[in-house]
C-alpha cells in the first residue's frame, strides 16, 4: 500500500513524456504523467500524480529533468 498522494507540475528542461513516465513507474503506483499548459510556457509542463512511499526519491528524480512547481503531497 502507497502512503503518499503527489500531484505536481513538472517544468521540463530535458527529457520526455516517456522517458520521465519510465523513470518514475518503479517508484510508485497509478502514475498519470499528462502534458500541461502553463500561461508562462517557460518550458514543456508536464502534470504528474502518483502514490509512492518515498515522495522524496521521485522528487530527486524529476528535479534530474526539470524545476518541480506547485506540489502537494497527501498523506493516506
Amino acid at each position: 500500500m502507497q502512503k503518499y498522494n503527489l500531484e505536481f507540475i513538472l517544468y521540463v528542461y530535458s527529457g520526455t513524456l516517456q522517458t520521465i513516465k519510465s523513470a518514475l513507474s518503479e517508484f510508485g503506483e497509478n502514475l498519470e504523467v499528462v502534458d500541461y499548459k502553463d500561461e508562462q510556457e517557460v518550458a514543456k509542463s508536464l502534470k504528474i500524480k502518483m502514490k509512492t512511499d518515498d515522495p522524496t526519491a521521485v522528487f530527486d528524480i524529476c528535479a534530474e529533468f526539470g524545476r518541480i512547481k506547485s506540489a502537494k503531497v497527501n498523506e493516506e
